[in-house]
């Protein structure tokens, strides 16, 4: 009759779960970016209060970078007074170059003390066009200078973009499975799965190891509830949202994929 007990209790804690889940995926609301309009006899000046904007929202900047509060922390370089400086932070590459590569390419030039690991903003999940990337270089250059370009400026990775991971081939309607799920929403631009590499997120290779199955839950569903020591808050959330993920994964989805995690022991 224990016995009876104990396995009554376990079942109805496990419904209660993933019920639980399963209500967390649809109530979950979010917004989608805002577009920006871009004409073309923008001011450079226009083109920085876009930048701005888009430094905030769309481009979740803001979430690894500090302006003007260098002490606070965060994952990546403080960008006060950036655009005053960027023309001599390589040899022979002008301020427009610099900062264009280190929003197309930015792992070619690391900052010293800090650590690579900031996704291409022209790539997935941030997915920035070239025009807003135009924007956000002028408003990087107004940090410390004037903003000089245009929608008009030509930058040479605008043609070499790097192209966007490929998603997993399944057929209309059916579910991705938990790699799958993991590629769909370029997870792997923030988290090592193979290695204990550290990224802009901490690896998750030997996730199964370290955390329940509840556990990571709440990390993909809440990442602010409990945040790894060194990385920054509310990154995480904001590289969801401007993947659509909330959005559109389902129940049957995250669950393969907290699976996938879970299955992810280091070995």
């Amino acid at each position: 009759m224990t016995n009876v007990l104990k396995i009554f209790v376990f079942v109805i804690c496990v419904l209660a779960f993933y019920a639980y889940v399963g209500q967390m995926v649809p109530q979950k609301i979010t917004y989608p970016p805002t577009s920006t309009d871009f004409v073309g006899d923008m001011t450079p000046l226009e083109l920085a209060a876009a930048g701005e904007e888009i430094m905030s929202g769309k481009g979740t900047c803001l979430t690894c970078h500090t302006i003007g509060s260098p002490g606070d922390g965060l994952r990546f370089p403080d960008l006060g007074g950036i655009g005053g400086r960027a023309g001599a932070q390589i040899a022979g590459m002008s301020a427009v170059d610099y900062l264009a590569e280190s929003l197309y390419d930015p792992n070619a030039f690391v900052v010293e003390g800090f650590l690579p690991g900031m996704p291409a903003v022209s790539n997935p999940p941030i997915n920035l066009s070239d025009n807003e990337i135009l924007a956000v270089i002028a408003h990087l250059q107004s940090l410390g200078s004037q903003p000089t370009v245009t929608l008009d400026t030509e930058l040479q990775w605008q043609s070499e973009e790097g192209s966007a991971p490929s998603a997993p081939t399944v057929a209309p309607g059916e579910p991705l499975d938990g790699p799958g799920v993991f590629t769909n929403y370029a997870c792997s631009t923030c988290h090592a799965i193979d290695d204990a590499t550290r990224l802009v997120g901490p690896s998750l290779y030997d996730a199964g190891s370290r955390l329940s199955k509840a556990e990571i839950y709440e990390a993909v569903m809440d990442p602010d509830a409990t945040i790894a020591e060194g990385y920054p808050g509310a990154a995480m959330a904001a590289m969801l949202n401007a993947s659509g993920f909330y959005q559109n994964v389902s129940t049957e989805e995250l669950k393969s994929l907290v699976d996938y995690l879970a299955s992810k022991t280091g070995q």
